[in-house]
Formats: structure tokens, sequence, C-alpha cells
């Protein structure tokens, strides 16, 4: 058995083996099954970079007949957002002292997605960025830790199903459907998460805690129908600091779930705390595997030979998908007819930029330069990229 330092499980098992697997994680926490290394996120992921399109956010008022008053969310909405297109929509809340500014301020969320948004790694998505108080005065105030305060943030599961997610399905061109929400959150915002995704997976079929907080419920109390519940999630992450003081809060819920075959993914961070070195990356790796992207490409190619002309095509299964083509002979990449190239940005397989370039003449593009192997081309045509993979060979 492999001992990564980095550990991720998403797992499926047979009756016989969990309780023999639960009685192993349970005596030992060094041994893990099913261990796959997730490699932690590239430099600069969580940066402003010039050269990718960028989205915006915006605050918003929305009426709270849970608490009766407007309240407000701040709103981030994709490069290229038009109310022509329909949007996926993730609630990301935050923790227990923090408001609608926490992420936007400290967790660097828009650059994280339009970063990955540049390189076709995510589904484009709208965030909503709530106060997770649902009560009149919704600042932290001095004693975050006052009964009232705990209280709103228990008070919002209401609040959301009833007020929040009507708003936003009514006042932005989202997808009203529960595989286009999924909803996530960091310490206090990770135990509502679980709270309230797992008790409404009507409505959200994708649910991420990053170091969720004893605010979550006990194990056994997350799904209100065991068995009916668990077939609806088509994500179930969470991931925590291995020197978190409340790593227990994590692990007593992923042995929950590994005991009853219940699929997830789970990441514990060695050395890291309850911080942002565990929440950014969280948000990170959950966007990836939400809305029916995953972090891996398709990699068929059409070989070169007499059939083709000498062109390779390789093409991706986002629906943005991009249509290419490479001459060996002339080392140039065609991109198809048509198209507005702004801008074109190729990567290596891993997240390196290794060329980049704007307003192509005739959508040809010499890349001489670059060695053999496979390339992901994203394309940026003034409203959106559009994604591909190219072989050179």
């Amino acid at each position: 058995m492999k001992n990564f330092g980095s550990i991720s499980l998403s797992i499926k098992l047979p009756v016989v083996s969990r309780a023999i697997i639960a009685f192993i994680i349970l005596a030992s926490s060094s041994w893990l099954f099913a261990q796959d290394d997730i490699p932690s996120p590239p430099s600069g992921y969580d940066s402003y970079k010039a050269n990718v399109p960028h989205g915006k956010t915006e605050v918003v008022p929305y009426y709270s007949s849970t608490v009766g008053i407007d309240r407000y969310t701040r709103i981030y909405l994709p490069p290229g957002y038009t109310t022509d297109s329909t949007y996926n929509v993730l609630y990301l809340l935050h923790g227990i002292g923090g408001d609608i500014n926490e992420w936007y301020n400290l967790g660097s969320p828009n650059y994280i997605l339009d970063n990955l948004l540049a390189k076709g790694k995510i589904a484009p998505m709208i965030v909503v960025l709530p106060n997770g108080r649902a009560m009149v005065d919704d600042s932290p105030g001095s004693d975050i830790y006052a009964a009232d305060k705990v209280a709103g943030f228990a008070n919002f599961e209401f609040e959301l199903i009833k007020d929040l997610v009507p708003f936003i399905d009514s006042a932005y061109p989202v997808i009203k459907d529960r595989e286009a929400r999924a909803i996530a959150g960091l310490s206090m915002g990770g135990g509502q998460a679980l709270d309230f995704g797992l008790a409404h997976l009507d409505t959200f079929a994708y649910v991420g805690a990053f170091s969720p907080a004893p605010n979550t419920k006990p194990a056994d109390s997350l799904f209100p129908n065991l068995e009916e519940d668990t077939a609806k999630i088509s994500e179930l992450w969470i991931s925590v600091g291995g020197a978190d003081g409340l790593l227990f809060v994590s692990q007593n819920t992923h042995n929950f779930l590994l005991q009853h075959n219940i699929k997830h993914d789970y990441l514990v961070e060695p050395g890291k705390g309850h911080d942002w070195s565990v929440w950014k990356p969280g948000l990170y790796h959950f966007s990836q595997r939400i809305f029916g992207k995953t972090e891996e490409y398709d990699t068929t190619a059409v070989n070169n030979d007499d059939n083709n002309n000498g062109t390779s095509i390789i093409r991706d299964h986002d629906s943005s998908r991009l249509s290419l083509s490479y001459n060996p002979s002339d080392r140039t990449i065609t991109l198809e007819e048509g198209l507005d190239v702004k801008k074109l940005i190729l990567y290596d397989l891993n997240d390196r930029e290794v060329l980049a370039a704007e307003n192509i003449d005739r959508n040809t593009m010499n890349i001489g330069q670059l060695s053999k192997g496979i390339y992901v081309v994203a394309v940026y045509d003034g409203i959106r990229y559009l994604h591909g993979k190219i072989g050179i060979f």
C-alpha cells in the first residue's frame, strides 16, 4: 500500500468489507484504503492573471421572508456572462466570523475560478456568497459565538431554501435543476453545507465542506432518508488540515460515510491547520468535480495517416469544445473557420502555459517551437473560452 501525504478517497465498497475497513481506519489513522494522491494546486492558481478574462462581482438585495427584511448577498458572475446563456450555481458559505465579503476578500474565489475557466477545467458558474446568519443584525458582532448568532446560522437553512434559491432562480439566468446547483463552505459554512445540502438533495446535487466545524450534525443525522438520499449525491467532498483541532468532525463524518458505503472524496492536508491553506485548495478541487466536469480530459487522438491528410485532431468533452487541427509538415495548428480569435493560450498537461498569442491571423499559428506531446488549447472569442486538445507528434 502506498503512503501518500495527501489522502483522497473516492470509494464504493462491498458490504462485507465495510466493517473491516472501518475498524482498520479507526485503529490506525495512517492506514487508508483506495488512496489517490491529489496534486496540490499549481503555483499562482489563486492569483490575478492579466492574460485571462475575469468575472465580476456585485452585491444585491433579496427579500428574506424568514427574517422579514431585505438582506444582501455578493454574486460572482463568470467571464463573458450574458443573460442569453444559462448557468450553474454554487452557493459558497463563509465561516463563523465572516460575512458576504470573507471569501471575496481573503479566499480569491474569483481568481481561482477565472483561472480554471480559462483552462477549461470547470463549467461556467454563478457563485452566490451570502451572509450565513439569517437575522436582522447579521454582522459578526463583538461575540461571534453568541447564542443568537449561532442560531442565525441554523436559521439560514430555511432562508436558503425558501428565499435565496428562489430569488437567484428568478433574478439570474440559471438552470433551475438540482444538477445545476452546488453548495460548499468553510468551517461554520462547511458544517452548514453538509447540514443543509445533504438535507435538501432535491435542491443540491453537489456538497462540499472545507474544515467543517462542530455545527455539523452528528453523521447519522445528516441524511433524512439514508438509502434514498445517498443515491442522489453527484459529488460529496470533505477536506481538512491534518493539524486542525477540528479534524475529528471531518473524521467522524468520513468514518460514517465509509461504514455506510457512501461514495465521497476525503482529503487530509498533512500539517495544515484551520485556515486558507486548506479552504482555497478545497474550492479549487471541489469546483472541478461539479456540474459534470472532471479533472480528466479526453486524450483520444486521430492518428496521422493518409486518411486524414496528415492532420491530427483531439477534442475534449467540454460543451464549449473547440475544433482544431495540426499539420506536421509545417508545424501549424489551424482553428475552425469563422472563429474570432481574440486570444489563444496553450498549456502542457502540467498546467504550465507554454505559448500565448492574440488576434491570430487567418486562425493559423505556427507552433514549431513546442516539443512533441499533448497540449490544452484555450481560445477566447471575446465572449467565452472554447477548449480543446492537440497532439503534436
